[in-house]
């Protein structure tokens, strides 16, 4: 290029220069401020998450500093971490631990918040390396109705209690669509393929297809673009998405032809088609495994870090499978798509297998160790073969409403063990017991014993805004009795106000436990001294949206203890063929169920139609919105569209439930049960109560069969029924809980 040709690029140049300087700064200014700095998203959290301290907290990073501080800084507190995630843990511990401001699913407080600016460094105790967040069931018994808002607000939470692995399974729907039509599978068996987000975890599993389906394209697209938003938020916070990797999964009935390499039909769970298992070890799986790590990242935006998938899922079928060498060529296919990438196994029913686990590196796998057990001091010291593992809590099956915890497993639980290195949140349904998961957060940022009082003081300031001796002395109730089982079992005692109408009844679902392991008199007094803080401290207490879910759930918790014992003398009155006495004590508890209604309306958090609000706001068109509210409502009612060992599997304890659906199906029980009485119906039209045995992780589990027309009618129609749904509160549950509570 001539020299006389740059001569006009130069005079722009100089013009440009000279423009900069004459406005200059002001321009340098604003172009700055559009300009995200290195704790961009740690700021916007604070104003979300504690607007009234927006102006007061400054964040400064230093790569060097392993242990986060806190320190006064001209009015303004500064936290210094090596990182923006560690900058927002910190600030997690300064509100629960010296501000006093908490956050639950279950309401939050601010009332007793204090800024307080330390005199001295504070030193914030190092996290557990590896914390991770969800099970595949969390996010359809729980996620499935969780929107934008709500996910930015979980999300918050996760970073202020120290997790930083979180798994993200919207928007592999998007993902199969465009993996199988590439595999030229029909838009008709795609369609068939893909389930209701309420399902999606199971289908995640490997063990359904399609079930809420088919579902329009708009809802595939809006759970793509909800998928990208968390793995865009995890990534400004400084967290890793768990994506789903490749194990293999296709559709049940997908053409062997196409495909160069053995299927295998994994056949049926609980009654569904399970997707088939192309064997890793098969010719044809590291091209699949590439297709589908292409489509994934394609989706998503992003490779990731750690990459979920498990093979052979409770019961699925290896046939002659080398799982070793499936291992190895699952990781392979896993290492070319993201290098350095780790697979996260769960360990449930006896996966992984040993020979499995031997053809995985340990630099490249670690496995989540799904204890159900919460009865231990300390529990057992796992070995998967010499691999890292998470030592993961699991307290809840199905979203199940109901006090439960271990107190004593998690404030004793020992992080020492050679290859343990974090804590799994991953119980089946959250939004429950908000006591408890703060004890488990604690247990993430503590690497310590907990010491049980210091806990329960930190906790009461922040939740209730003081530490007024009634509810010290309930909390205490709560951890030393009902959070204290005493063995093994799946989940909190249910509620048989839930169970499917028998005079036998002792629990809701297959697969629980009806043993009963506390004192239920030790709950109605850890109610009353909730109730009696109320009626000492008024308004600054009763105003608060934590205290009320708390006086209404453990009201919630006695009527439900009380069901029993009324069930029972409902049984007697019958077998004495005393139709007077059987007409007053099925009344009276009808009326349990009435009362539970009443105080589970008093609160946002156990209204059925608050809950379908947001499944009805994840969809784009009104057929999408009917389509999930829909898949709900069966979820946490029949689960299958018939009735099955799933029925009332993930029953919920809502307002609306209790007064339409339980109600009636008591009712409708106990007036065949009147008619036998009275003579005008026969032991037939009572149908078969059949005691059956099944397993649960190896254990014999006893459950009912109970087969009753009038009964399955009730329960088939519940998920298109039309019924009033609250979204809003009613009642004052302070006069519910007096009346209640009172009741001789």
């Amino acid at each position: 290029m001539k020299l006389s040709s740059l001569i006009p690029v130069i005079l722009v140049s100089m013009c440009t220069v000279s423009l900069t300087s004459a406005c200059g700064q002001k321009e340098a200014a604003q172009q700055a401020e559009r300009v995200p700095g290195p704790t961009a998203a740690a700021e916007a959290l604070v104003k979300r998450m504690t607007p009234q301290f927006a102006d007061k907290v400054i964040f400064r990073l230093d790569a060097q500093n392993s242990t986060p501080t806190i320190t006064g800084n001209g009015g303004k507190i500064c936290i210094t971490a090596a990182n923006q995630r560690e900058c927002i843990r910190a600030y997690g511990f300064y509100l629960r631990n010296i501000a006093h401001v908490h956050f639950s699913w279950n309401g939050d407080n601010s009332s007793g918040a204090q800024f307080v600016i330390p005199t001295t460094c504070v030193k914030v105790p190092a996290a557990l390396p590896f914390n991770y967040a969800y099970n595949y069931c969390t996010l359809s018994y729980s996620g499935a109705h969780w929107d934008k808002a709500r996910w930015e607000r979980e999300l918050d939470m996760l970073a202020l209690n120290g997790f930083q692995y979180v798994l993200v399974t919207s928007g592999l729907e998007k993902v199969w669509q465009n993996f199988l039509r590439e595999l030229e599978y029909s838009e008709e068996k795609i369609k068939a393929y893909i389930p209701n987000p309420a399902y999606s975890a199971w289908w995640n599993m490997g063990n359904l297809e399609g079930e809420g389906g088919p579902i329009s394209q708009s809802l595939i697209d809006s759970e793509a673009e909800l998928g990208q938003f968390i793995v865009k938020r995890l990534n400004e916070l400084g967290m890793e998405p768990v994506l789903q990797g490749y194990v293999g999964f296709v559709p049940h009935d997908m053409p062997q032809a196409g495909i160069n390499g053995k299927i295998l039909g994994q056949g049926k769970w609980c009654g569904y088609n399970r997707p088939a298992v192309l064997q890793p070890t098969a010719e044809a799986f590291e091209s699949l495994a590439a297709l589908w790590y292409k489509h994934l990242h394609d989706v998503y935006g992003t490779t990731a870090k750690v990459y979920g998938g498990d093979l052979f899922h409770e019961g699925g079928k290896k046939g002659n499978t080398d799982l070793t060498a499936a291992a190895q060529a699952v990781q392979k296919a896993m290492q070319a798509a993201s290098p350095g990438s780790v697979w996260l196994l769960q360990a449930w029913g006896g996966n992984p297998d040993k020979k499995l686990l031997q053809g995985c590196t340990a630099e490249h796998t670690i496995i989540l160790a799904l204890n159900k057990n919460l009865s231990a001091k300390s529990p057992k010291n796992f070995n998967y073969n010499n691999l890292p593992f998470v030592w993961c809590e699991l307290a809840n099956f199905g979203g199940n409403n109901g006090l439960y915890g271990g107190a004593e497993v998690l404030e004793q639980l020992s992080t020492e063990q050679s290859n343990a290195i974090g804590i799994g949140l991953i119980s089946e349904g959250l939004e429950t017991n908000p006591l408890y998961y703060a004890l488990l957060y604690e247990r993430v940022n503590n690497r310590g014993i907990i010491d049980r009082e210091q806990f329960l003081t930190h906790y009461a300031k922040a939740r209730y805004g003081n530490t007024n001796k009634r509810l010290m002395e309930a909390l205490r109730l709560i951890m030393n009795g009902i959070y204290k089982p005493d063995k093994m079992r799946e989940g909190c005692l249910e509620n048989i106000i839930c169970a499917r109408p028998n005079l036998d009844a002792k629990k809701a679902s297959t697969w629980s436990n009806p043993h009963m392991y506390y004192n239920p008199q030790e709950v109605e007094t850890a109610a009353r001294k909730m109730l009696a803080a109320g009626v000492e401290m008024g308004e600054s207490l009763t105003s608060l949206e934590t205290y009320r879910y708390d006086l209404a759930d453990l009201c919630r918790q006695v009527l439900a203890d009380r069901a029993r014992p009324q069930l029972q003398r409902c049984k007697e009155a019958y077998a004495k063929k005393d139709k007077e006495a059987f007409a007053q004590e099925s009344a009276a508890f009808l009326l349990l169920i009435r009362d539970t209604a009443e105080v589970l309306r008093c609160t946002e958090h156990f209204l059925l139609g608050a809950y379908l609000e947001g499944a009805a706001n994840r969809g784009t068109t009104p057929a999408d919105k009917e389509a999930n509210t829909r898949a709900l409502r069966r979820l946490i009612t029949t689960w299958r569209p018939d009735i099955s060992v799933l029925n009332d599997y993930a029953h919920r304890q809502y307002a609306e439930l209790m007064q339409h659906y339980y109600s009636e199906r008591w009712k409708a029980y106990f007036e065949l049960c009147t008619a036998q009485l009275e003579g005008t119906a026969t032991a037939a039209d009572l149908g078969s109560a059949e005691k059956q045995i099944t397993t649960n992780n190896g254990e014999a589990v006893e459950y009912v069969n109970i087969k009753n027309p009038r009964l399955d009618a009730i329960d088939t129609a519940f998920a298109t029924m039309k019924l009033p749904l609250l979204t809003k509160p009613s009642g004052d549950i302070m006069q519910i809980a007096d009346k209640i509570l009172n009741k001789q």
